[in-house]
């Protein structure tokens, strides 16, 4: 049987389409050397602080509330299950963004407070929770409020507590430096001496910056520390580090004693 032969119309959209897949790719290339060259030339100028401002900064820019995830992914469902105390246990979440994770866990009957740096996404978060139970602030806020008992956005005093902190989706690692990644965890330990801290580790794909920061432009800068980081300072917290890996996302537990 002889093969038919392609039409005329066949082969114009053929070679579109082709044509198409070289461009697209090539678009693709450039936009990944732009990213690696911007990632570059920021971490060399900025410092670590104005890298963390601008994190917010470039996340408040590109924020979309139709790409943000409805409701809890199905290793976040398993991890809370297994590690929250049950409702109504009452949780801090910080960098709560627009409230996905907060909203969820409200619905599963705990009593949620939050907290958000990025303006666009705060306001979300406002409006799905109530503005009474989110506040507009950043994890040095977080610090300066429960640690040094400084004046910041955030209502906590220090009588506040809570029976569980979750450090929202991925946002631990955009704390730049080890000390303050520390002191973060200080902060989280004194608001829930008795509960567990939850917090995760976004892991990027591409690396478009160097000595360990990745720079993407959605959001910024981020870290990943290590396992050997988060079990010395869990030990500093006379805690235990339980930690899993997860594509993209690495999570981990810091237990006090009083649950080991």
């Amino acid at each position: 049987m002889t093969a038919k032969k392609p039409s005329t119309r066949y082969r114009l959209l053929r070679r579109w389409a082709l044509q198409s897949r070289q461009l697209q790719y090539g678009l693709r290339r450039i936009e990944r050397a732009v990213e690696s060259w911007t990632g570059g030339v920021l971490n060399r100028a900025l410092q670590d602080s104005e890298k963390e401002a601008l994190s917010i900064d470039l996340y408040d820019a590109s924020f979309l509330p139709e790409n943000d995830h409805d409701g809890l992914y199905a290793w976040e469902t398993q991890w809370f299950e297994r590690r929250l105390p049950p409702p109504p246990a009452s949780i801090l979440i910080g960098a709560a963004g627009a409230g996905r994770e907060a909203s969820a866990l409200r619905k599963l009957g705990y009593q949620v407070r939050a907290f958000e740096p990025s303006a666009s996404a705060f306001h979300l978060c406002a409006l799905t929770l109530g503005s009474e139970l989110v506040d507009q602030g950043s994890y040095q806020d977080f610090v300066r409020t429960v640690l040094r008992h400084e004046t910041t956005p955030l209502r906590l005093t220090r009588e506040t507590t809570f029976d569980a902190i979750l450090l929202g989706w991925g946002s631990f690692g955009h704390v730049l430096r080890r000390s303050d990644r520390l002191e973060l965890l200080r902060a989280c330990d004194q608001l829930a001496p008795k509960g567990p801290i939850l917090l995760s580790i976004f892991e990027p794909k591409a690396k478009a910056a160097t000595n360990g920061v990745s720079y993407v432009p959605w959001g910024g800068f981020l870290v990943r520390p290590t396992v050997e980081e988060l079990d010395e300072h869990a030990k500093a917290l006379n805690r235990q580090l339980i930690i899993a890996l997860h594509s993209p996302t690495s999570y981990a537990t810091l237990l006090p004693e009083s649950l080991i």
